[in-house]
């Protein structure tokens, strides 16, 4: 789908948004509004905030009703939050707005089982007001249409098990604090112990998978492991330096059992990275035949702007309210919207 004169609000204007500014210009996207809360970046010119290397004419506000009434975009583009509980706000304001809005919240990925009273309500006001609301980002390909490409190759599957790393470095300090870098291993375990512990980044993905699959879930299991420096690191995201036995970040291992049999499992570690580690991304179905899927090291932090990016066709074309990513058409490369 070809379009032209692609408005856009930028909603949020830290590390992601600042590259995914970049390649919205490129790609022929008018940028009409920009909102952080950080008040070093309000009233400044959103070129210098991002370090454009010139000034672009917007101006950052942190009123996000008057920015919508006053540009009336076709999309914004939000890089604030993970969890739906703190994403909310961005949503709500979005929707109520009739706005179209496109987001790197994890859980937005799909809502539906972790979040399903605050889904249904997003979902409900913006097909009140015609807008779509959809989470992307790096796990819409490696993470969710990719791996249900490689289960269509097989005949049978008795588990699907992947494997994924990233550098909460390239993330900004938001999520390396959610990521609880620099903790203690001891403050590490009790955090884990709490009642309220947000649902992890896996655990949607492979809620995903299986309703992609139209399997029945039997049951749902996450444990959490702490990674430990094992000489002395720092976090960029955060400035700080690390000792050997800090907490660097974390990995998660979800597990899905479905009544027809197929299992799923999925092991996803954030942390700040050593000395040669790179980003990975491996996925093994064992079954009839066995099959096995590796990227490589993955440019996570680019491709997760990328998917964002090359999304926004599809959100505007998409039908009002929560539109998950395996709704969607087929992931495209776009020269231009």
């Amino acid at each position: 789908m070809q379009m032209s004169g692609v408005r856009a609000v930028v909603y949020g204007v830290g590390a992601m948004n600042s590259i995914i500014a970049g390649m919205l210009i490129d790609k022929g996207v008018e940028i009409v509004g920009a909102i952080a809360r950080s008040p070093q970046k309000v009233g400044q010119d959103l070129g210098d905030v991002i370090g454009f290397g010139r000034q672009l004419g917007v101006t950052v506000s942190d009123d996000a009703a008057a920015v919508f009434a006053q540009t009336r975009p076709d999309v914004a583009v939000i890089a604030v939050n993970s969890y739906l509980t703190d994403a909310v706000e961005q949503l709500r304001i979005c929707a109520e707005h009739g706005v179209n809005a496109v987001t790197l919240s994890e859980e937005m990925l799909y809502p539906w089982e972790t979040s399903p009273e605050l889904a249904a309500e997003l979902d409900a006001l913006a097909k009140s007001t015609g807008a779509t609301l959809t989470g992307t980002g790096f796990q819409d390909t490696f993470w969710v249409n990719i791996v249900a490409l490689l289960m269509g190759t097989a005949h049978r599957i008795d588990t699907v098990c992947g494997k994924a790393s990233w550098n909460v470095d390239d993330f900004g300090p938001e999520l390396a604090t959610a990521q609880q870098v620099g903790r203690a291993v001891a403050e590490f375990e009790e955090w884990v112990r709490g009642a309220q512990r947000p649902p992890t980044f896996g655990r949607n993905v492979l809620d995903a998978l299986v309703a992609d699959t139209g399997l029945t879930v039997s049951s749902i299991s996450t444990t959490t492991r702490p990674d430990i420096a094992f000489a002395a690191m720092r976090s960029e995201a955060l400035g700080i330096d690390l000792a050997p036995g800090d907490v660097v970040g974390f990995t998660d291992i979800d597990r899905i059992e479905t009544a027809e049999g197929p299992a799923f499992v999925f092991e996803m570690s954030g942390r700040v990275y050593g000395t040669g580690e790179g980003d990975i991304n491996e996925w093994t179905i064992e079954g009839e035949p066995n099959l096995f899927l590796s990227n490589g090291t993955v440019p996570t932090q680019t491709t997760t702007c990328t998917q964002l990016v090359n999304r926004i066709p599809d959100v505007i074309a998409a039908p009002p309210g929560i539109v998950t990513v395996d709704k969607l058409p087929r992931l495209r490369y776009r020269t231009r919207f």
